[in-house]
């Protein structure tokens, strides 16, 4: 197995702002068997949601049904 002392790398950060967006905690995301991403409701019901921006452990969703004071299954 060879080692890499030093290698030339780029990287590039991309910084955005979004504001008036409904977001929830990355761990209440749950990937959907047909592709997608879905919340559960307290009640066991998955909702269907579009994600958007991704930061500090939050996402952006929206989607029928996904309102302002929406409780959801996270993780801990």
């Amino acid at each position: 197995m060879k080692r890499l002392d030093s290698a030339s790398v780029r990287v590039t950060f991309t910084a955005e702002t979004r504001k008036n967006v409904l977001s929830v905690p990355v761990g209440a995301l749950l990937a959907l068997r047909e592709g997608g991403y879905a919340l559960q409701r307290r009640d066991g019901g998955l909702l269907a949601v579009d994600t958007g921006l991704f930061a500090k452990g939050m996402v952006e969703v929206s989607g029928k049904g996904v309102r302002e004071g929406l409780r959801v299954v996270t993780t801990s």
